[in-house]
């Protein structure tokens, strides 16, 4: 008998008729953490996109003809890459929020990353086992299993490889007929359509290669089309006039006092809204950030109404409201619309609550556990109660529907709150970015939000306390944005129409995830009936 090298037994390569394994245990981990990188690329650097349309390339080679466990370490390893790179800002959010020194702050970020790049191996897993059993089928399987499981692990917020798309718009077109998921999937067969093509593998497969090629073609056909066709579509729109403040508050767990020369009554936000009133702005927004006082103190609202009678704009601003259920007093994260004439007209509250921050979820207040989770974020867990139900500020025309930070990164929940009746409607997003300092992160959010109104087909505006500030069209062609990292005030020129608005997955955003998981069911009985191959 042969004596077996330690590399492949290791990692417990198992050789198929197809697929010979002729790499070490090294040059598969070096590829698979390449992978995970080329992945991540486009989270910290929008500009390279391009990246992860060949990301998993060499984590299918890394891949090639090993077991499933070992595919779970492998894609662990690409997993782990992938969350780093793309999150690597958490380490600057555990100091700002807990005052962590450095060191802690990025051994307590590994541990997500971990956690995290643990739903990267679980598909790997899952992927290799396809491949023992239905070999013809990997353009499916490998894209089925990845987007699948990331969409039911626990992750603390949604990772689509195609929202740090935002700069590729030909491609982004599509998500308005079936959702950002759409093109995850896209992306995971043009890399097992590489793979294949510089492997000479696949040979079985030539018939969904050539489905996978027309599928490509008829995306790009249709992003080109439909970006023009908007193009055009929008020149004719009414233009309405939104002023955004962009404070740049520095973030703080306590109540600060208002700066010099400014009080609750008037902040120096209310100063802002006069100025862009006289530059002709008919709606003026505040981000998340400071407590203000508004819901608290009725002096604040009558000053507020007073302003703006003045001033003769409308203003939506955000502030903690505490309200009276009974005998019981709750605490929500809130946005207000006052009108014109100061007179408030809705409050949103806001209904997704960030883990860890608004809420503790359920498994964190079991015994042994929950003292651990308030050591490390102590008076940050604020006891927030959700909001019941989406909510529409009918402004001057406009149907704007407000959200809050992280609800961002839902795309059914954004598209819910759109739904069937979308004409004249307009997202809106306010958040408070500064807790994770001078990164990517704001770039990032902005970038998801872009992609929130491209697949509802509504403007969208997302207002961030340290910028970018960004105004979008339907199409996700940028119209107007600030600086990052520092004070602003934006007017800007939002294209708007009362009859237009809303998309074929705004109306249906459950079809992409249904077919997703009906697929992977019947591949999963596919494969049980099948023999495996090695």
């Amino acid at each position: 008998m042969p004596r077996l090298d330690p590399a492949s037994s290791a990692l417990d390569i198992s050789l198929s008729r197809s697929e010979p394994a002729t790499l070490g245990w090294l040059p598969r981990v070096l590829l698979a953490l390449a992978g995970g990188l080329l992945m991540g690329f486009p989270w910290f650097d929008q500009a390279m996109y391009w990246t992860a349309w060949f990301g998993s390339v060499p984590l299918l080679f890394a891949l090639q003809g090993v077991r499933w466990p070992s595919a779970l370490l492998l894609g662990s390893l690409a997993g782990v890459a992938y969350f780093s790179i793309a999150s690597y800002w958490i380490i600057q959010f555990l100091i700002n929020l807990r005052d962590f020194s450095w060191p802690i702050a990025a051994l307590l970020s590994s541990v997500f990353w971990c956690f995290s790049g643990f739903s990267i191996g679980l598909s790997c897993a899952l992927f290799r086992w396809f491949s023992t059993r239905l070999p013809t089928w990997d353009l499916l399987s490998f894209p089925l299993c990845m987007v699948a499981m990331m969409s039911v692990y626990p992750l603390l917020f949604g990772a689509y490889y195609a929202e740090p798309q935002a700069q590729f718009l030909m491609a982004l077109q599509g998500v308005s007929l079936f959702g950002v998921q759409a093109l995850d999937i896209l992306i995971l067969m043009t890399g097992v359509l590489v793979f294949q093509f510089m492997t000479g593998q696949g040979r079985g497969q030539r018939l969904g290669q050539l489905l996978v090629l027309a599928l490509l073609a008829a995306w790009f056909t249709y992003g080109l089309i439909s970006l023009h066709h908007w193009d055009d579509l929008i020149s004719g729109w009414d233009v309405r006039r939104v002023g955004l403040v962009q404070p740049d508050d520095a973030v703080t767990l306590a109540v600060p006092e208002p700066p010099a020369g400014f009080s609750r009554e008037y902040p120096p936000e209310m100063a802002a809204v006069e100025r862009l009133a006289q530059a002709g702005a008919e709606l003026v927004v505040w981000p998340e950030a400071r407590y203000k006082g508004y819901f608290n103190n009725y002096s604040v609202r009558l000053s507020y109404a007073e302003k703006l009678r003045a001033s003769g704009v409308s203003l939506i601003l955000h502030d903690a409201e505490r309200a009276w259920e009974g005998s019981q007093k709750l605490h929500f994260n809130a946005l207000a619309y006052l009108d014109e004439g100061g007179e408030q007209r809705g409050v949103y509250r806001k209904m997704r609550l960030m883990p860890f921050g608004e809420y503790l979820p359920t498994f964190f207040h079991l015994p042994g556990i929950g003292w651990l989770t308030r050591t490390f974020f102590g008076e940050f867990l604020t006891p927030l109660e959700p909001g019941q139900r989406h909510e529409v500020f009918n402004v001057n025309g406009m149907r704007i529907v407000p959200k809050i930070c992280y609800e961002t990164a839902f795309p059914a929940f954004i598209a819910n709150s759109i739904g069937q009746d979308a004409t004249g409607k307009v997202l809106l997003f306010v958040s408070q970015d500064n807790w994770f300092g001078e990164t990517t992160q704001p770039f990032q959010h902005s970038a998801m939000s872009v992609v929130r109104g491209l697949e509802n087909r509504v403007p969208m505006i997302h207002l961030i306390n340290n910028g970018p500030s960004v105004l979008a069209a339907p199409n996700g062609r940028i119209i107007a944005e600030t600086e990052a990292f520092a004070p602003a005030e934006l007017l800007a020129a939002m294209p708007h129409s009362v009859s237009a608005g809303g998309s074929f997955y705004s109306r249906y955003p459950q079809l992409l995830p249904s077919v997703l998981y009906s697929s992977l069911a019947m591949l999963i009985l596919l494969a049980l009936w099948r023999r495996p191959s090695l």
